[in-house]
C-alpha cells in the first residue's frame, strides 16, 4: 500500500514538471535584415582631381650685416621665427663706436666754426689791404705819395689774400677730416638703429642667426637671414595632358606635410614651353599671405588641380559603387526598405565622389555603407541616412 502511494506522488511530481516546462516563453525570432546607411542621391558640381608633387619657391631673401665687431646683449628671435619688417632682432653695445662718433661731430661742427670766423677776420683784413692800396694809389697820382709806397700796399694786400687762402685751405682739410671720420663711423652703423637695435628689413622667416647673447657679432658674416613670406610660390611641372586644362586665375589646393598647412592657391603663370630637361611645363600658383607664415623655400607640396568641371550632374560617394559581371552597380531602396540593384555608367572621380552619367537621375534612396552584403530584393534596416553629395 505504501508503495503505490510513493509511486503515485512521483507520478504527479513528473507531470507537474512537464507543464510548468511546457508555459515557458517561446525564444523570438532573430532579425535577419541586413543594417545599411543611406544617403538620398543629389545634383551638384565636380570636378576631376589631379594630384602633383611641387616645391615652395620663396619671393626673396635678405641677409642683415653690420660693419662693427661689438658684443651682442641680446637677442629677440630665433631660427624659423616669423618676423615682421622693422623688428628687433637683436641689440649691440655701440657705446664706444657712438662716442667716437660724438666725437668727431663735435669737432666738426668746432671746425665749421673756426672756418667761418677766420673767413670773416680774414676777408676784413684782405678788404683793408684793397682799400690802403686804392688810398696809396690815388695819392701817387696826386703827386703825394711814392711808388714804392704804392708797392708796399699791392705787397700787402697780396700777403693778406695769400694768408686767408692757406688758413681757410688748412681749415677746410680740417673740417673733410672730421666729416670724413663722420661718414665713416655713420656707414660702420648701417643697419644698426638707435640703443644698438638691429631691426628686420622684411616680413619674413628667420633661416639663419649668428647674434649670440654676451657674443660679438662679425662684419663677415650676417646677424641674420630672413626669406620673404609675402611673394612665396609653390612650382609645380606637369605632363602636356594636363598643362592645356589649366588656366591662369585657376583655384588649386595645397598641401605642406612638413608645415601642417593646407590652403587654396591660385594658378599666376603657365610656361609655354616644358623644360629641355625634365619636358614638363612648369605652373607657379601664388601663395596667400595668410598661408604663407611657416613655409620655408624648397619644401615639398601637394598640389591637386581641378579641371573638367560639369555642372548639374548625378553625384554619389565613390564607397557606394560596386564593379560586377556586367559593369558598375549601385544598390537603391524602395520605400519598403526593399534593395535593388542599379546598372550605372559613371564620368568623373572627384575627391570621395563619382559622377553618374546613367542609371540615376536624383532623388533616389541610395545604399552607402553595407551594400556589399545585399541583393536583390534583400530587405534592410536602416541604421543612418543623410544626403549624398
Amino acid at each position: 500500500m505504501k508503495k503505490r502511494i510513493i509511486s503515485l506522488c512521483l507520478a504527479l511530481g513528473a507531470l507537474f514538471l512537464l507543464s510548468g516546462c511546457g508555459e515557458e516563453d517561446e525564444p523570438e525570432a532573430e532579425d535577419q535584415t541586413t543594417a545599411v546607411e543611406i544617403a538620398t542621391v543629389s545634383r551638384g558640381t565636380i570636378s576631376a582631381e589631379n594630384t602633383v608633387s611641387g616645391q615652395v619657391v620663396s619671393g626673396g631673401q635678405e641677409s642683415v650685416y653690420v660693419a662693427l665687431s661689438v658684443r651682442c646683449t641680446a637677442v629677440n628671435v630665433e631660427v624659423g621665427d616669423t618676423v615682421s619688417a622693422g623688428q628687433i632682432l637683436c641689440t649691440l653695445d655701440i657705446a664706444a663706436t657712438q662716442a667716437n662718433y660724438n666725437t668727431a661731430s663735435l669737432s666738426y661742427a668746432k671746425a665749421q666754426q673756426s672756418y667761418a670766423d677766420q673767413s670773416a677776420l680774414l676777408a676784413q683784413q684782405v678788404a683793408q689791404a684793397e682799400k690802403n692800396l686804392s688810398d696809396t694809389q690815388a695819392l701817387f697820382a696826386l703827386g703825394a705819395a711814392s711808388q714804392a709806397e704804392v708797392d708796399n700796399a699791392q705787397l700787402a694786400l697780396d700777403s693778406a689774400r695769400t694768408s686767408m687762402t692757406a688758413t681757410l685751405d688748412q681749415l677746410e682739410v680740417s673740417m673733410q677730416n672730421y666729416r670724413a671720420t663722420m661718414e665713416q663711423i655713420q656707414a660702420s652703423l648701417a643697419n644698426i638703429g638707435s640703443g644698438g637695435k638691429v631691426t628686420a628689413p622684411i616680413s619674413g622667416t628667420v633661416i639663419s642667426l649668428s647674434a649670440v647673447e654676451n657674443g660679438f657679432v662679425s662684419p663677415s658674416a650676417p646677424i641674420a637671414t630672413i626669406e620673404s613670406t609675402s611673394d612665396m610660390e609653390v612650382q609645380v611641372g606637369v605632363a602636356e595632358s594636363l598643362i592645356g586644362k589649366l588656366q591662369v586665375g585657376g583655384q588649386v589646393t595645397v598641401t605642406v606635410d612638413s608645415a601642417q598647412t593646407s590652403f587654396q592657391g591660385t594658378i599666376h603663370a603657365l610656361d609655354t614651353a616644358p623644360d629641355a630637361n625634365t619636358h614638363l611645363y612648369t605652373v607657379t600658383i601664388k601663395v596667400p599671405p595668410s598661408s604663407a607664415r611657416g613655409l620655408l623655400s624648397g619644401m615639398f607640396a601637394s598640389v591637386v588641380f581641378y579641371t573638367d568641371t560639369q555642372n548639374d550632374v548625378v553625384i554619389v560617394p565613390t564607397e557606394a559603387i560596386q564593379t560586377g559581371m556586367d559593369g558598375q552597380y549601385v544598390y537603391t531602396l524602395d520605400q519598403d526598405n526593399i534593395a535593388h540593384r542599379v546598372v550605372v555608367e559613371t564620368g568623373l572621380v572627384g575627391d570621395g565622389v563619382t559622377e553618374i552619367t546613367s542609371g540615376l537621375s536624383g532623388g533616389e534612396v541610395l545604399v552607402t555603407v553595407g551594400q556589399f552584403y545585399l541583393s536583390e530584393g534583400a530587405a534592410v534596416r536602416v541604421v543612418s541616412s543623410e544626403v549624398a553629395s
